[in-house]
């Protein structure tokens, strides 16, 4: 049986992609660059974390130089990446900020293809369109709802923030959660069509592990969707400091989730 450390990393490098792809939707005048470091740190933090743990398991120098060695690599740089923006914060100009925050996406988002890439075979030709999909909306999911907590707290500081900020932040998680639980549905049929997933094998997947399915799809996605309905309730009195309560939670809800969906597909290949 596969461990839960590879799952765990994994979610961990699609929170910090996701984290820095969900700072883009906070423009950066509007508010003090304080946000954004804070952010920053706490994605480079994470990373670091990607890193160590990869590098701690190589076999040696010689595995950079296969296939094996990429994710490693590809961490490396993404950090490297990350310290530049984080850098580019304190000294440079709007201009060369978004061009470190760019050249950090671009390398972020190889990543996630490195970790579609690097499976999925037995999902047929759709196996690797169909988890990078998935990749790109655990990271989407948890970036959304770490930038959803810090940027409720900067209204704590400073109240006169528009409530917009915060606002559309909330609604591109609802419907990110939406997507989220219809993709098993998409993903399913898509396969099934293709000939990529066979129904016996697929049902005694599920059969087999049915309490973490209906932990991942009622925690991770039902969970989710009801903190997010919660989020958007609070901010329409409006209760900013209530909503980032909630966004706390949520942060629960989707990084469980996104573990236990990476857990099964390593266990069944069921795509959650």
């Amino acid at each position: 049986m596969p461990g839960i450390a590879a799952p765990v990393l994994a979610a961990l490098t699609q929170f910090a992609v996701g984290g820095l792809w969900a700072q883009t939707l906070v423009p950066l005048p509007a508010i003090q660059r304080g946000f954004f470091a804070l952010c920053s740190l706490s994605l480079l933090s994470a990373e670091v974390i990607v890193i160590w743990v990869l590098g701690a398991t190589a076999a040696g120098p010689a595995l950079l130089a296969t296939r094996a060695g990429l994710p490693l690599l590809g961490a490396a740089a993404f950090g490297a990446s990350l310290l530049a923006y984080l850098v580019s914060l304190g000294l440079a100009g709007e201009k060369g900020v978004r061009f470190a925050r760019a050249v950090a996406l671009l390398l972020g988002g190889g990543l996630l293809v490195l970790e579609a890439w690097g499976g999925g075979e037995a999902l047929g030709p759709l196996g690797f369109p169909l988890r990078l999909g998935n990749a790109g909306l655990g990271a989407g999911l948890l970036g959304l709802a770490f930038v959803g907590m810090l940027l409720g707290h900067s209204y704590l500081n400073a109240p006169h923030l528009p409530l917009r900020l915060i606002d559309r932040l909330s609604r591109i998680f609802l419907w990110a959660v939406l997507a989220r639980g219809c993709y098993p549905v998409v993903t399913g049929a898509l396969l099934l069509v293709g000939g990529g997933l066979a129904p016996g094998l697929a049902l005694a997947g599920l059969q087999e592990h049915l309490f973490l399915v209906i932990l991942r799809l009622g925690v991770g996605v039902g969970g989710s969707l009801t903190v997010a309905l919660i989020i958007r309730n609070c901010l329409r009195l409006p209760n900013v400091q209530a909503a980032t309560g909630f966004y706390y939670v949520a942060m629960l809800t989707v990084f469980l989730g996104e573990v236990l969906g990476r857990f099964l597909f390593a266990l069944a290949n069921l795509p959650l």
